[in-house]
C-alpha cells in the first residue's frame, strides 16, 4: 500500500502537469514538452538496467550488513555513469533545439535537461535502494518532498503569461535534486571511506555480468513503449501527438498500480526464487495477475462512463475527439499489465538475455507495423500495434520463456 500510494504521488503529479499543459499550453508545447519526457525515462531505464535491476538481483543473494555496504558502494558508480548520461542528454537536446529553431534557447534547454537527467537519476537510484530494504513508507516520504517542491514551484509558474518547456525542466531538476539529497546523505555514510578501487571495480564486473543483457534489452522496451512519441509526431504532426498522449494520460491511474507492484515484486520475487520456493511464486502471479486485470478493466469501464464530463469540465475544446484513442490505451495497458508480470519474474530469473531477443524481435515488428499503419491510420494506427506486439509478448513470456528459464534454473541447482 505504502508504494500505491507512492507511485500514486507521482503519477498524480505527472497527471497534474499534463492537465495544466492541456490547459494552458498549445499542442505544440504539450507535444514537445512529451517528447523530452520520453528521453528522460530512456535515461533513468538505462541506468536501471545498468546497475537498478543487477542491484536487485544481487542484493537478494547477500545478507543484511553486505547488501547496505553493497548498496552504498554502488551508489558511487551509479553517480558517476549519471553524470556522463546527463552530459550527453544535455547536448543532444541542445542540437535537437538547434536543428528545430525553437523560440527557446537551446543552450539553457539543453543545460536544463543535463540537470533534470542527472537529479531525476538520483533520485530514482534513491528509491531503488529503500525498495531493496524493504522500506517502502521511506520512498513515499522521499517522494512526497518532490511532489510537493514541484507543485509549489508549478503555481508560481501558472503567474507566468508563457510557461515555457525549459521552465518546466528547471522545476523538475530542482525538485528532484533537493529530494535525491535528502536520502543520498544516508548513502555517503553507509559506504567505508577505506574502500579500494579494486573493490569497486569487482563490484562493475558483478553488476555488469547481470546487466549487458538487460541494457540492450531496456532500450528496446523503451523504444516499444516510447518511441511513438517520435514516430506519430514525425509522420501525423505534433498536434496527434497532444491528441494521443491525452487520451493515455487519463489511464495513469493504472500505470500507478503496474510501476507500484513492479517496485515491491521484483525484490519479494528475487527471494522466493533464491528459497526455491516455486508454489509460493506462482499463487504470487497468479494474484497479482487477477489484481491487475480486475482493476484495468473497472478503471476503464469507469473512464468510459465519465468521459462527456471529462470531454467538457477537463480536456476543453481541443481534446474532444479522443474517445476511439482512450479506447485503444485500455486495451493497450490490459495486454501491458500482465506482460510485465511475466517480463518482472523473467527478470528475477536473471534471463536477461532471452528478454532482449524477445524485445529485438519485437521493435522489429513493431517499427514494421508503424510505417504502415501510421501512414494510414494515424495515432490509432500507432496505438493498434502497440497492441499486437504486447499480445505477442505476452504469449512468448509464458508460453516459452518462463518455463524455459525455470528448467536452465533447476538445472543449475
Amino acid at each position: 500500500m505504502a508504494s500505491i500510494i507512492d507511485q500514486a504521488l507521482l503519477s498524480g503529479l505527472n497527471f497534474l502537469i499534463g492537465i495544466a499543459l492541456i490547459r494552458y499550453a498549445s499542442k505544440e508545447t504539450y507535444g514537445l514538452y512529451s517528447q523530452l519526457f520520453g528521453v528522460g525515462l530512456l535515461t533513468t531505464t538505462l541506468l536501471d538496467a545498468l546497475i537498478g535491476a543487477a542491484l536487485t538481483t544481487l542484493s537478494a543473494r547477500l545478507s543484511p550488513d553486505d547488501r547496505v555496504s553493497f548498496v552504498a558502494r554502488t551508489a558511487r558508480i551509479h553517480w558517476v555513469v549519471s553524470a556522463a548520461l546527463a552530459a550527453l542528454a544535455g547536448t543532444g537536446v541542445w542540437a535537437f533545439a538547434e536543428t528545430l529553431a525553437l523560440a527557446e534557447s537551446s543552450v539553457a534547454l539543453g543545460l536544463a535537461f543535463a540537470a533534470f537527467t542527472f537529479s531525476l537519476a538520483s533520485r530514482e537510484y534513491c528509491r531503488t535502494a529503500l525498495f531493496i530494504r524493504s522500506h517502502s513508507d521511506v520512498v513515499a516520504k522521499l517522494d512526497l518532498v518532490f511532489v510537493v517542491l514541484t507543485l509549489l514551484g508549478a503555481t508560481l509558474l501558472l503567474l507566468v503569461d508563457n510557461i515555457t518547456v525549459t521552465e518546466i525542466i528547471c522545476l523538475l531538476a530542482t525538485s528532484n535534486g533537493i529530494a535525491a539529497a535528502l536520502y543520498s546523505r544516508s548513502l555517503v555514510r553507509d559506504a567505508d571511506p577505506n574502500t579500494h578501487w579494486k573493490d569497486y571495480s569487482k563490484d562493475v564486473r558483478a553488476l555488469w555480468s547481470l546487466s549487458r543483457w538487460a541494457v540492450a534489452g531496456s532500450v528496446l522496451g523503451w523504444f516499444g513503449n516510447n518511441s511513438y512519441l517520435y514516430f506519430v509526431g514525425g509522420l501525423v504532426g505534433v498536434a496527434a501527438l497532444a491528441d494521443l498522449n491525452a487520451a493515455r494520460l487519463l489511464l495513469m491511474p493504472i500505470v500507478i498500480v503496474g510501476m507500484a507492484w513492479s517496485r515491491v515484486a521484483r525484490p519479494a520475487m528475487g527471494q522466493m526464487i533464491a528459497n526455491s520456493d516455486w508454489e509460493k511464486l506462482r499463487r504470487f502471479v497468479l494474484k497479482s495477475f487477477m489484481t491487475m486485470e480486475g482493476i484495468t478493466i473497472v478503471y476503464v469501464v469507469v473512464l468510459l462512463t465519465s468521459f462527456p464530463w471529462l470531454s467538457s469540465h477537463i480536456l476543453g475544446g481541443k481534446y474532444r475527439d479522443i474517445l476511439v484513442l482512450l479506447m485503444l490505451w485500455g486495451c493497450y495497458f490490459a495486454a501491458n499489465a500482465a506482460r510485465i508480470i511475466g517480463t518482472t519474474v523473467l527478470t528475477s530469473l536473471g534471463a536477461f538475455r532471452a528478454l532482449f531477443w524477445q524485445g529485438l524481435v519485437s521493435v522489429f515488428l513493431l517499427v514494421l507495423m508503424w510505417s504502415w499503419w501510421i501512414p494510414q491510420f494515424g495515432a490509432i494506427g500507432g496505438v493498434s500495434a502497440m497492441i499486437v506486439v504486447e499480445l505477442g509478448e505476452l504469449l512468448a513470456n509464458h508460453l516459452y520463456l518462463l518455463p524455459r528459464a525455470k528448467a536452465k534454473l533447476l538445472v543449475l541447482e
